[in-house]
């Protein structure tokens, strides 16, 4: 198990440092020039700059979005990401204490992002052939996406052809997005919080078939997930220690979720036991973990904590996951000093 080790062991003594701008005075305590000073991935889930205006998103490498339209005008040396939300099934899934679990309803995607609609399907198959039409759809592969429409069943539409006026879509019913990946964007992100009943089998049949079809279209895939040590994540979604070896082999990158409220109360402990998982299935190349990072209820020891385990580990870097937290403003908020503790290594924004 991997523990907190003592910063110093990697070089990351704790020195105190006076809170000042991290690049120069304003409302926002980051700016672009902030990037330059990256020393891993950072990926924000927020849409680009646009190159104009304030942008309380820095610093970042990467963005990652649902509002397609905001890809293609991320400045130089941001690359971008569209943020696919995979479809469940909304069949009865009963709890451990015989309870009915009651789900949200799939998020359709958008050229905006801002869809109020969200579609049920009947089957996890059909679930699945959505979340392949879609991802077909955005790569301009439109006659794929026919075919899983067709074999499994759905009935595919677009966004403009069924108004936002209403709470949800048809039963079966899978919506494309007005529009494709734009052919600068480095990929997709993969939000795969099914928690629908799945077992470990089709888990990894269905990830093994999406990865494979964004790659042959040429771009990269990122699979986020619910915390590997969370119980509904093995009981619900299908990804345990059996198979989360070779899922994390098939992807980009994969993410280690660590926040608040973990299932050890301690953040390295879920650390630990997450890795762990990912490696009951032999060696695994640690470039290809991401830590997604809570910035609402953590608190600055766990991002120190994170930044050494990055850097330590030799994992590809850190996506910071908001969970409702306010970004921008002033480098002494709370939010803006772990942030700054993980990118670079102080709370106030100091290179270490």
């Amino acid at each position: 198990m991997i523990g907190m080790v003592a910063l110093a062991s990697v070089g990351l003594a704790l020195v105190t440092f006076p809170r000042v701008a991290a690049t120069v005075p304003g409302p926002d305590c980051f700016s672009a020039a902030d990037n330059a000073r990256l020393r891993f991935e950072v990926y924000q889930q927020a849409p680009p700059p646009s190159g104009h205006g304030s942008y309380p998103y820095y610093p970042l490498s990467a963005a990652a979005s649902g509002q397609l339209g905001r890809l293609a005008s991320a400045p130089s040396g941001i690359r971008t990401w569209y943020y696919h939300w995979a479809n469940r099934a909304a069949t009865p899934l009963v709890g451990a204490d015989g309870r009915q679990i009651i789900r949200k309803l799939n998020i359709e995607p958008s050229w905006t992002g801002n869809r109020r609609h969200r579609s049920a399907f009947s089957s996890i198959d059909r679930a699945n052939a959505c979340t392949l039409a879609q991802a077909s759809s955005l790569l301009g592969k439109n006659a794929r996406a026919r075919r899983y429409a067709q074999d499994a069943g759905i009935t595919l539409t677009s966004e403009e052809a069924l108004p936002d006026t209403a709470p949800r879509s048809p039963a079966d019913t899978c919506v494309l997005a007005s529009g494709q990946l734009p052919p600068q964007a480095s990929g997709i992100v993969l939000d795969y919080e099914v928690q629908d009943g799945r077992d470990p089998p089709t888990t990894e049949r269905f990830l093994a078939s999406y990865a494979k079809l964004v790659h042959a279209a040429g771009k990269q895939v990122i699979l986020l997930i619910n915390p590997l040590d969370s119980p509904g994540q093995q009981r619900f979604t299908g990804v345990t220690a059996e198979n989360a070896n070779r899922i994390v082999a098939l992807f980009d990158r994969t993410t280690l979720v660590l926040w608040s409220r973990n299932a050890q109360s301690s953040l390295p402990a879920s650390y630990a036991a997450q890795l762990a998982i990912v490696k009951a299935g032999g060696p695994v190349d640690t470039r290809r973990l991401l830590i997604d990072f809570e910035l609402a209820g953590t608190t600055l020891d766990d991002a120190r904590f994170v930044r050494q385990a990055i850097i330590r580990d030799r994992l590809s870097g850190v996506m910071f996951w908001r969970n409702y937290a306010k970004q921008g403003g002033a480098c002494a908020t709370p939010v803006n000093q772990r942030i700054a503790a993980i990118a670079f290594g102080d709370e106030a924004g100091n290179e270490r």
